[in-house]
Parts: structure tokens; C-alpha cells; sequence
């Protein structure tokens, strides 16, 4: 059957409008199969959840309804979706608790059924497994692995003669050589509030983590606090950064389509991104365009390491009104069938041991360095709740503006993750 794809452009109203369509039924559960479906993706993985569910349909019969949203719009409304019995069947989820759409979160609030006893359960990635449970029960099965990093254009370096930078002061040096011949180094574009995030945890995985792995522990416990910590120094590099024109004119109002658009024509080198957004930035560059991956370095000691964590996540809606066909889809996803088609169609490293797939040079350089063991944690997939993210997205933007600083950012991060 052929499947509807329902591109969300307006995420809140979407929601308001199923919440008052569905506010007077109580959320029901089917137990026995039917012909139909439920999926809600973010846009970054529209085009490997449409080759998967492509291959669903014409395997099952059954017809699959797929909406997608961006990020933000996302993590917004799907709560809103949950709570008001008009929620996907599987959607996509976050690992940990540190934003809107995490497991942690949603599960709080019962949303999300327990996967446990599905048979991929015991081939997710050791490293990263925990974070997709809560109290020893899983609640997400896991499509591939994340990490921070600078996506860049090959022949946009070649063509500039410069090599990688793999120490701070080689970063500043850089983009002061970068900035010179008339480029940037860096695409920024924290319009789009997420983006804000991402330099700072490629920041900290030096400045933090290398020297106290166990910080969020630290965190947790009282021990240890934001202010004061090594995230004011990966703030302090983050507006050294901009200062030495490492970022194109105006980051502020510049969305994150913006910043890949840079790459893709050649004025920008490259993008601190989530390896999750490379098939997106590849998907719309110039045939022919090549890209590379490095490590982001905070510090001066040669070895830099990469946040790692669990990126693309799937989970059933506890309440999904097709809730064989759901558990059914996400058990087929965990296959070798549709994990060869989702890699196909969107290069990334599995999150299941299970999984062979081919890589292609920025995942096999992210990959490389995963495997040395150069890795620092996701930062927020080990924080309570989504209020310090939003702190942070809040607070990069008032250091970019003027209106904040350091002290100011930490301080409110601070609050927010012990409220």
C-alpha cells in the first residue's frame, strides 16, 4: 500500500489540533494486529525512515503513516502527542534525560513501553546501553551510534592548503589562515536553538571529561557544580572562537539549514555537527562533494577526544493504538535486512554489535577514533532533566548577544539542573 508522508512544518499546531480532536477519549491499546501504523521521525532521518518503511510496507501490506518534524519542533509537541492519547505508535526518542524528547523524561510520565524482552535487546552497544534504561528495563532500541565533531568539505581544505587542526592553539591558528583567504572556518548557526549546544560538548570532552570522567556523577550528587568547573573554559574557548573568526558573520541569525548551506557551497571549511546530521548535509551538497571528519580540540594536548553517545532511538508509545504492528516494526528494524537499508540510505555507525555495515570516510574517521577509545560522554544524556540543556541553548545565545556571561550561563545551568 502506498504510505502517507506528512512533512510537520508546524509542530505546536499540529498538536493543539489532535489534543482538541482527542481530549475527551481516554488512550486506548490494540493487542490484536491491524493494517496500519504510526511513525514519528525527525527530519535528519526522513530519508532512511522512508527507505525502511518503504520496505516494511511492501514486506507486511500494512500502511504506514510517517510524519516528520524538525528537531525542536519535535521535542516540543511529542509529549503533548503522548500525554493526549494522540501520540505516534514508534517515534523517535533521545537517550538519557537531558532534553524534552529523552527517554528519561518521557518514561517519567509513563509513556513509553518496555522493550526488555525483544531478542536485540542484548546486542545493543555496551558502551551506551545504559542510557536507554531506567531501573534495568530498556526502553529504546537503538539505530546507531553519535558523536560531536567537524563535518567539512575535502575540497573546500584541499583547495586552501591547510591541514586539520589537532590542538587549540592550531584551531585559532587556523582560523585566522581559513579567515584570510576570504572563507570560514567554522558554519554556525544557533538561530536554531539546538545547535548552541554543539560546541561546547565537543569543548568539554577536553576541558572536562579528560581529566574527570566521572563529572556528571559529580554532578548528580552535589559534589560538583557547573560554575567553576571545566564547562566555564570550554564557554571562554567558545567565545575566544568567536572573537578569532572562526564563525561566519551573525551565528545568531543563521539557522542550522543555513550553516550546512555554507559547506555545501564552499564559503564555509566545515561544521561542528552530530554525525547524525551528515546524511542531511551530504543529501543536499553539489554531486561530487566529499567530506571529512575530525575531532574538535579544547585543548593543547594532541589527543582530543569526541562526545560519544547513542543518536538515532526508537521507542513504542506504551498506549499505541497498533501496538502488535509497532513492536512487530521495531523488532524488524533491528534485523540485518532493515539495518542494511536504513545504512544505505543514510551513512552512520550501528548501535548494535549485531550490525555489519559499510562506512564511508566520516564515519569510518569517527569510528577510528571511537575505537581508540578517545570518547567523553553526550553530556546531557547523563543530566535529570531537560531543564539544563534549555539553560545552555538559552544562555549561548545571551553570550552571543551580549546580554550574559560565563558566570551568568553557568549559574542558570546550574539552578536548572538541581530544580
Amino acid at each position: 500500500m502506498k504510505s502517507r508522508y506528512i512533512a510537520v512544518v508546524a509542530g505546536v499546531a499540529v498538536a493543539g489540533l489532535s489534543l482538541s480532536a482527542c481530549s475527551s477519549s481516554e488512550p486506548t491499546s490494540s493487542t490484536e494486529p491491524t493494517d496500519s501504523l504510526t511513525i514519528a521521525t525527525t527530519s535528519n532521518n526522513q530519508g532512511p525512515m522512508e527507505a525502511v518503511v518503504a520496505a516494511y510496507e511492501e514486506k507486511t501490506g500494512l500502511e504506514v503513516n510517517l510524519t516528520v518534524a524538525d528537531t525542536s519542533q519535535f521535542q516540543t509537541t511529542i509529549r503533548t502527542q503522548l500525554s493526549s492519547g494522540t501520540g505516534p505508535d514508534v517515534f523517535t526518542v533521545w537517550a538519557g534525560g537531558g532534553n524534552p524528547g529523552a527517554i528519561d523524561v518521557l518514561q517519567g510520565a509513563g509513556y513509553l513501553a518496555d522493550l526488555s524482552d525483544r531478542e536485540w535487546v542484548d546486542t545493543v552497544d555496551p558502551g551506551t546501553a545504559e542510557t536507554l534504561q531506567i531501573d534495568g528495563k530498556t526502553y529504546g532500541l537503538p539505530s546507531k551510534l553519535d558523536a560531536v565533531g567537524t563535518i567539512y568539505n575535502t575540497a573546500t581544505l584541499s583547495e586552501l592548503g591547510l591541514e586539520v587542526p589537532t590542538t587549540y592553539s592550531d584551531l585559532l591558528a587556523y582560523c585566522a589562515d581559513v579567515k584570510e583567504a576570504g572563507k570560514v572556518a567554522f558554519a554556525l548557526g544557533i538561530q536554531t536553538d539546538w545547535v548552541t549546544q554543539l560546541i561546547p560538548y565537543a569543548l568539554v570532552a577536553s576541558t572536562v571529561y579528560a581529566d574527570d570522567p566521572d563529572f556528571d556523577a559529580q554532578l548528580a550528587d552535589g559534589s560538583a557544580t557547573f560554575e567553576g568547573s571545566g564547562w566555564a573554559d570550554a564557554f571562554d574557548k567558545y567565545l575566544e572562537m568567536n572573537e578569532a573568526g572562526c564563525f561566519n558573520d551573525d551565528p545568531l541569525g543563521t539557522d542550522v539549514t543555513a550553516s550546512y548551506n555554507l559547506v555545501n557551497s564552499g564559503e564555509a571549511v566545515g561544521v561542528v555537527q552530530v554525525l547524525a546530521s551528515y546524511p542531511q548535509i551530504a543529501s543536499t551538497a553539489p554531486e561530487g562533494t566529499e567530506f571529512g571528519f575530525f575531532p574538535l580540540p579544547g585543548d593543547d594536548s594532541g589527543e582530543t577526544s569526541v562526545p560519544r553517545g547513542i543518536g538515532v532511538s526508537f521507542a513504542v508509545n506504551e498506549s499505541a493504538k497498533n501496538m502488535v504492528n509497532a513492536l512487530d516494526f521495531v523488532d524488524w528494524l533491528a534485523t540485518p535486512e532493515a539495518t542494511g537499508i536504513w545504512f544505505e540510505a543514510a551513512p552512520g555507525i550501528p548501535a548494535l554489535t549485531s550490525a555489519e555495515v559499510e562506512l564511508d570516510p566520516v564515519m569510518q574517521t569517527a569510528a577510528d577514533v571511537i575505537a581508540e577509545g578517545l570518547t567523553a560522554p553526550m553530556p546531557d544524556q547523563g543530566w535529570p532533566n531537560a531543564k539544563a540543556q534549555s539553560a545552555l541553548f538559552v544562555g549561548v545565545q545571551q553570550l552571543f548577544s551580549g546580554q550574559a556571561g560565563v558566570d551568568d550561563v553557568l549559574a542558570s545551568m546550574d539552578t536548572a539542573f538541581s530544580g
